[in-house]
């Protein structure tokens, strides 16, 4: 009753004020200006906040679609834009596309922008959702970094993965997916981590497309760890990795990340906090496992 209650008041304040208008990066206006990009509208950098731009193309939208002009995010123009916010329960997890070859991850990562931008690429892919949760279940029984109850969990495992994800410092501009695959990793993404921070270069911080080299090649320190992954999910790795920061298609990747964590309905926040635990700039009410969630800290765009 409590749960429906709240969603009830969700979608009468979303109704009424829009999604656009929260009071921060939220993963549904970003989606909004993705498709609205792809549909030939200009609603300026996709970075999950409305500006005037945002607001112009939804206002262009709706004109053209017939939907009352208020330039928000209404449940009707959410929907004339195909997105959906009913998250009752977690989806099936399905790979959506096939995982990237290497020449695909190549290409993308040739062609990266510095910022995340209309048209850049990797704009809302599709994601091979069953081989990055494989991926994600095998690290986890490798290294122990389930949550307690759970088959394969080590106290170790777990409070390296935990403590990667509430680390305010670092990372915050990683999509849910890159920063829950990478931080569920707590042995072999030691190399990796040092090679961003600048620890392995002098001070330098490395791209992360240039980590990842120096430690498939065995050219930085603790490369030995990082084994580990060019055995077992070099692919998986990269894809989720370099592709353009929040590209992800968010109720995908919120579906992959539930599925994980065994969060069966996303909308309980009782469920949530107890199954699926907190990146740094997750909200603080247990709607973390939503889609549609206000974050504490805006996700900025970075290059690769």
């Amino acid at each position: 009753m409590i749960v429906n209650l709240r969603y009830c008041i969700f979608f009468v304040l979303l109704e009424f004020y829009g999604v656009g208008f929260a009071s921060g990066y939220n993963p549904v206006t970003q989606q909004a200006q993705t498709n609205l990009t792809a549909q030939g509208f200009n609603p300026g950098v996709l970075n999950g906040l409305v500006n005037s731009d945002t607001f112009a193309a939804i206002y262009a939208f709706q004109e053209k679609s017939g939907l009352p002009k208020s330039g928000k995010l209404d449940v009707a123009t959410l929907q004339k834009l195909a997105i959906t916010l009913s998250e009752e329960t977690t989806p099936a997890v399905e790979n959506w596309q096939s995982l990237s070859t290497q020449a695909d991850i190549d290409l993308l990562i040739k062609d990266a922008y510095a910022d995340y931008v209309a048209y850049a690429p990797g704009v809302n892919l599709n994601i091979p959702g069953q081989a990055i949760l494989t991926a994600m279940n095998q690290s986890a029984d490798a290294f122990g970094s389930r949550r307690l109850g759970q088959p394969m969990h080590t106290i170790h495992g777990y409070k390296m993965m935990s403590n990667c994800l509430k680390n305010p410092y670092a990372n915050i501009h990683w999509s849910d997916l890159t920063l829950h695959y990478y931080c569920q990793m707590s042995l072999p993404r030691d190399c990796y981590t040092s090679a961003l921070l600048g620890e392995l270069s002098g001070g330098v911080k490395l791209s992360r497309t240039n980590a990842y080299v120096g430690c498939a090649n065995g050219e930085l320190a603790k490369s030995a760890k990082f084994a580990w992954v060019i055995k077992n999910q070099a692919l998986v790795f990269q894809y989720v990795m370099f592709a353009q920061t929040h590209a992800f298609n968010h109720m995908q990747e919120q579906a992959i990340i539930n599925t994980f964590y065994g969060v069966e309905h996303p909308n309980d926040p009782v469920e949530c906090r107890l199954k699926r635990p907190r990146r740094a700039n997750d909200p603080l009410d247990g709607s973390h496992c939503l889609t549609n969630k206000v974050m504490l800290e805006q996700l900025v765009g970075i290059g690769i």
